[in-house]
């Protein structure tokens, strides 16, 4: 009985969700979203979320948005001060982004 109260109740809870198309917003870095006063919250790392931000009524969640080309370059230059042999310390920053929650 309990069973089918379980399975009557998902059911009506998937076709409520269904109702409610999802909006659609620009995305955001995170450095853009620190100026704004949002605050970093922790996640855990499913879907490949880094962390979260919020104000409190808006809740963004926050992804690398890197290049194979980048992470290589910053690798080698890691790895050269390891080494002892940099010739830079410049490198190119890690790009987050942040999409809106709904």
């Amino acid at each position: 009985m309990i069973h089918s109260a379980v399975i009557a109740a998902a059911a009506f809870a998937g076709s409520a969700a269904m109702a409610f198309a999802p909006g659609q917003s620009d995305y955001v870095f995170s450095s853009d979203l620190l100026v704004q006063g949002f605050e970093p919250f922790g996640t855990g790392a499913s879907g490949n979320v880094l962390y979260g931000m919020t104000n409190g009524s808006d809740i963004y969640l926050c992804f690398l948005f890197d290049t194979p080309e980048d992470q290589a370059t910053r690798q080698t230059a890691l790895l050269d001060e390891l080494a002892g042999q940099a010739k830079d310390r410049s490198v190119p920053n890690i790009p987050v982004v942040c999409v809106m929650t709904q």
